[in-house]
């Protein structure tokens, strides 16, 4: 635990917050103790009127990456494809996943992957990030409620725009394979029948407000391991 934040920012681009990631494995298992948490940080998110624009992600890594290396998300007929590409590409990106650290009161917010965003959303991408980046009250009662619980290394914010690339059919689902030897993530469309009986563990959690109290999840999205792959999958849950 460190002293509460009183005022937040997001960050520039650091290879080292990433490196300090999690592996999924590791990750997976530290979510058993903060997921009863998750409906507080989405209280906070929902408070602050934020839930249309971010969720709380799991943090955590697939492969490792080099110094002059950041992980990019791109669209290409109606597949997502999350890799390493040169630092030097930073410019035209923008990010969509973040990790809190606090020092000397100050929560700074850390990017740790981008997109690549197709030309007719991202103006309305931007526009989110301006909106997020001028929201310090928000962002500084975010990573206090991190820090009260302990769950700066377990959760994140992510940008909700960045699954806007993909068209999911009905009855379909996002499923996740990954190539670890190429370092390439997969992220496409699949009948929901691709992915039953997997073992998922749920890395996105989105809000709504709720007249029963003020934020309540409403879906997400999941991992699981299967020979090797993962699984992201739509799913529902209630709290």
């Amino acid at each position: 635990m460190t002293n509460a934040a009183v005022d937040a920012d997001v960050r520039d681009y650091d290879v080292g917050v990433f490196r300090q990631l999690n592996d999924f494995q590791i990750a997976r298992g530290h979510l058993e103790d903060g997921r009863d948490y998750v409906t507080e940080l989405g209280d906070v998110i929902c408070h602050y009127g934020m839930h249309e624009l971010v969720g709380v992600t799991l943090l955590h890594k697939h492969f490792e990456i080099a110094d002059d290396e950041l992980v990019v998300r791109e669209f290409v007929d109606n597949v997502s494809y999350m890799k390493p590409w040169r630092i030097d590409a930073l410019p035209r990106l923008l990010p969509y996943l973040w990790k809190v650290e606090i020092d000397d009161g100050r929560a700074g917010y850390f990017p740790l992957e981008f997109v690549e965003y197709p030309a007719q959303i991202r103006p309305e991408a931007e526009r989110d990030l301006q909106r997020l980046r001028a929201s310090s009250a928000f962002l500084a009662a975010f990573a206090n409620k991190l820090d009260e619980l302990g769950l700066r290394e377990v959760f994140g914010l992510a940008h909700l725009r960045s699954r806007d690339g993909l068209v999911i059919g009905e009855g379909e689902t996002l499923l996740e394979t990954t190539d670890e030897e190429r370092r390439i993530l997969t992220l496409r469309p699949a009948r929901g029948s691709e992915v039953e009986g997997l073992d998922t563990t749920q890395t996105l959690w989105i809000y709504r407000p709720a007249m029963s109290r003020i934020g309540a999840s409403i879906t997400g999205a999941v991992c699981g391991l299967h020979c090797a792959a993962h699984c992201f999958v739509h799913c529902t849950a209630h709290y």
